[in-house]
């Protein structure tokens, strides 16, 4: 078996700019639970989870609409 045969072309992805309720409306709508972040060259800087998305909000004190993916990803 070749990992071709598997895996999901149609990828969603979102943006460092996104907020964390845009990125977990597009996990759910996609029912994932990881997004690649890519940037405005289709480049991916990481990938953000369901988990980080639940951790900055429990932990930001901020609605995840006033979040950033960028904030949250680690490493860039």
């Amino acid at each position: 078996m070749h990992v071709k045969e598997v895996m999901t072309s149609a990828v969603r992805s979102c943006r460092p700019e996104t907020d964390l309720a845009a990125a977990a409306m597009l996990m759910w709508d996609g029912d994932c639970g990881v997004l690649p972040v890519i940037d405005q060259a289709n480049k991916v800087l990481g990938v953000i989870t369901d988990r980080d998305i639940c951790m900055a909000v429990a932990t930001k004190h901020r609605p995840a609409s006033a979040t950033t993916v960028g904030e949250v990803l680690s490493g860039t």
